[in-house]
């Protein structure tokens, strides 16, 4: 065997290093940190731009809905750009007329609460709903009619004015009688006060179930109510409307079931201010 074998060697032996090639822990931490940092510095940096885009379109959609606003809200509207709904009687001139304004006028000049008393007090309505529209600018007027189902009169200031009323009692001026359809049945309500008015509902309500047909309803000076029907002369209701249902009971029942000497003749006065007690005068000529 040579010397190579089993002699001195000259190789030195070498020790590994603990670590080796390995990465150490420390160095694993302070990367993690690093991509950590870098992440949530992008993420802070997408949510800037995301807010600027926001406030970028919202600035946008202000400024368009504030010229919006100023171009359509002052710009003139005449009586095509008015559309009503609700009546066929009630149209577009007739609201100009009723309102009292002059057009064209700018859309933001009319007062929708203004107009509204206006047109109530003018025309017969019951209930109206007005909207300012900017695209295109426009008024918008949604109206409930009254209809009249009775002609009336009252005392007034100037003395007797003429009218109409509705199912529910109000009044409204024989000036509107060219807006509605008039009154189909022939009954009169003389002396009409808005004390009185739920009580004459009641009774124009109900004159289909009197027995005999309803002409006039009178509100005397007093405050008493009477009936004028096609078979009393009179029928005397009272001062009170407490009893009213009662009284158009017993109206039905007698008008049904006196004899007809009794009824249709010229004279005859019901009184039933008390309903459980009817008396009946028949005055002679």
């Amino acid at each position: 065997m040579d010397e190579s074998t089993y002699g001195k060697s000259s190789l030195r032996s070498v020790k590994r290093t603990s670590n080796g090639n390995r990465p150490s822990s420390r160095s694993f931490e302070t990367n993690s940190r690093v991509e950590k940092r870098r992440k949530l510095h992008i993420e802070h940096r997408n949510e800037q731009i995301t807010q600027l885009w926001r406030v970028l379109i919202l600035s946008s959609i202000t400024y368009g809905l504030g010229s919006l606003v100023i171009t359509n809200g002052w710009s003139l509207i005449d009586i095509d750009q008015i559309h009503v709904k609700g009546s066929p009687k009630i149209n577009e001139h007739s609201i100009v007329i009723a309102s009292g304004l002059i057009f064209p006028k700018p859309l933001f000049e009319i007062d929708p609460r203004q107009l509204k008393t206006n047109l109530l007090k003018e025309l017969p309505i019951r209930s109206i709903q007005i909207e300012r529209r900017l695209i295109p600018p426009s008024l918008e007027i949604e109206i409930t009619e009254r209809k009249p189902i009775a002609f009336a009169d009252r005392r007034g200031p100037e003395g007797k004015e003429k009218g109409m009323l509705d199912k529910h009692g109000y009044w409204m001026p024989i000036k509107m009688a060219n807006k509605t359809d008039l009154p189909k049945k022939d009954v009169y309500v003389e002396g009409w006060r808005v004390t009185h008015r739920d009580w004459i509902s009641i009774i124009l309500n109900n004159q289909e179930i009197i027995g005999s047909q309803l002409k006039r309803i009178i509100v005397n000076p007093n405050g008493e109510l009477s009936l004028q029907t096609e078979n009393f002369e009179a029928v005397q209701l009272g001062s009170s409307s407490f009893y009213i249902k009662e009284q158009i009971k017993a109206l039905y029942k007698l008008n049904n079931n006196l004899p007809a000497s009794f009824v249709n003749k010229k004279g005859t006065v019901l009184d039933i201010r008390d309903p459980s007690k009817p008396e009946l005068e028949i005055k002679n000529n």
